[in-house]
């Protein structure tokens, strides 16, 4: 997606723009200002691939605005939009950093779809590939193309007198052009004089575009002419210098603000790949440490469930055993006492064995149910809904739809602590009178939903309090099992907790209990 933000006055041309956009770019995400001081807050905000700017706007033009963006070190390339009889100010917007220009009263117009793709693919190639030899201290190698002998020896003298950090090497005819690309001469930037070989300075800019497209090169012109000036930064040229009285003044200053600036964006590309790069190995680490917590939960949980389920054997045959026995002597011995007073004994300690016994049956149950083990999760979750409408009064309804056979031993437990937990929740916060469970499966995921119809409560708030371990232990549950869960909820709305998972696939063993 690119996300372009256009600053245009006229609603007639912003909305063919947006029409023409939605239409041959559907991937844009458009956003159109009516003025600079709208584009400018805009651009404070972040977030654009492309800037449209129109040249001429009510409160300012585009200059001061390009002129904001340099001060404010915003890298977003901005493409011109001209009118007629704009094109002096179009090759100042060029010089100042504009990236492209397209006329918005001519047939160029329809191409600035295709426009905003190559100037972004030039900013994106221009960030990874700066000439290495940028960062070279002290003097700058400068290849001068010129086919003039005299112009030449004149140019390279009045560097040596006034620029002695610039060494210029003079290229002056077409095979010493081709050596220059064919061997990847060391030079810091081009400058290509007014008469070239085959006086085609054009030419010879479109050749830099082709072999040597990073390198920064500037145009000296002796033609005033504002479309040979917007075509030469088209091209690829940082500047375009008339040949005046003083010229070579300004290529000497262009040249030091050129270099200054490419070796800035050379070592913002260098620290943002060292950024990139450290983000990535702090990423790695993270995911590594991530996923280490969650093997370590899944150890803990898998602990917690072997130590329930031997505690629940514990009580099952041995504490249960014993309780059965005693039950069974004081039953013998009830029947054999004669005289009221010891058979009111023998009652009462009959009835105190009884209730102990059927306190250890729950505490087993609660533990680690047999029948999760021994039967699987629909007969799991039918068992506690009936000792929770007992236990509760709260009426509970039951849809079950599962895969045939058992599922893994793992999600089979996940499933049944989440009914478990959601239900406790219900009836302890939500005052509800009825709930309701289903499992069901579809698109190789488990579902599973509790709802209940109580007072309903502030996710957000919940899930912020550091006390809300309940609703914290569900998603712990869900997130390690490789599912997800939404809670929904709100005051006096009741609560609907779903949760899915991935089911394993066919022919994949379940694992076993």
């Amino acid at each position: 997606m690119i996300r372009a933000l256009y600053a245009e006055d006229d609603p007639n041309v912003a909305g063919i723009v947006r029409t023409y956009v939605e239409h041959f770019a559907p991937d844009w995400e458009l956003e159109i200002v009516p003025n600079g001081t709208r584009c400018l807050e805009r651009m404070a905000v972040g977030g654009y691939d492309i800037l449209l700017l129109d040249l001429v706007l009510p409160d300012t033009d585009g200059l001061h605005i390009l002129g904001e963006l340099a001060r404010r070190n915003d890298p977003t390339p901005v493409v011109m939009v001209t009118g007629h009889g704009q094109t002096e100010l179009a090759v100042r917007a060029l010089r100042a950093g504009a990236a492209d220009c397209v006329d918005k009263t001519s047939p160029q117009f329809l191409q600035l779809v295709d426009i905003v793709k190559r100037v972004q693919q030039r900013h994106a190639e221009a960030r990874v590939k700066l000439p290495a030899t940028a960062s070279v201290p002290g003097r700058h190698a400068v290849a001068l193309v010129e086919g003039s002998v005299a112009l030449a020896a004149s140019i390279r003298e009045f560097f040596a007198a006034h620029a002695p950090q610039f060494e210029l090497s003079v290229i002056a005819t077409t095979a010493e052009l081709n050596h220059f690309f064919s061997i990847g001469a060391p030079v810091h930037a081009a400058v290509i004089g007014p008469t070239p070989h085959h006086n085609k300075p054009l030419e010879v800019l479109r050749l830099f575009h082709s072999n040597a497209a990073q390198l920064p090169t500037l145009l000296v012109s002796a033609r005033n002419d504002g479309e040979t000036a917007i075509a030469a930064f088209k091209l690829g040229a940082q500047d375009y210098i008339l040949q005046k009285p003083d010229y070579l003044t300004e290529v000497v200053f262009s040249l030091n603000s050129i270099l200054r600036r490419t070796e800035t964006e050379r070592r913002n590309a260098q620290l943002q790949k060292e950024l990139e790069t450290l983000n990535r190995s702090l990423e790695a680490q993270v995911i590594a440490r991530t996923r280490e917590l969650q093997a370590l939960s899944l150890r803990l949980l898998r602990i917690q469930e072997d130590e329930r389920r031997a505690i629940a054997r514990e009580l099952h045959d041995e504490i249960g055993q014993l309780l059965t026995g005693l039950k069974l002597q004081l039953d013998a011995g009830l029947k054999a006492a004669g005289d009221a007073p010891l058979r009111i004994h023998f009652a009462e300690a009959h009835a105190t064995a009884s209730s102990l016994l059927e306190h250890v049956r729950i505490l087993t149950q609660q533990y680690r149910p047999r029948v999760l083990d021994d039967l699987g999760l629909q007969p799991a979750i039918e068992w506690h809904l009936k000792q929770f409408t007992k236990q509760t009064g709260i009426e509970v309804d039951f849809a079950a739809d599962l895969p045939p056979g058992r599922l893994p031993s793992e999600l089979e437990t996940v499933v049944y602590r989440i009914v478990q937990e959601a239900l406790t929740n219900a009836a302890r916060h939500a005052q509800a009178k009825q709930a309701a469970v289903a499992v069901t499966h579809e698109d190789k995921q488990l579902i599973v939903e509790i709802s209940d119809r109580g007072r309903g409560f502030d996710v957000t708030r919940a899930l912020a309090r550091t006390d809300s371990l309940g609703l914290a232990g569900l998603r712990e549950r869900v997130n390690l099992a490789g599912g997800r869960i939404e809670i929904h909820s709100a005051p006096g709305q009741g609560t609907r907790i779903t949760a899915e998972f991935p089911l394993p696939a066919e022919g994949a063993a379940p694992v076993s209990p």
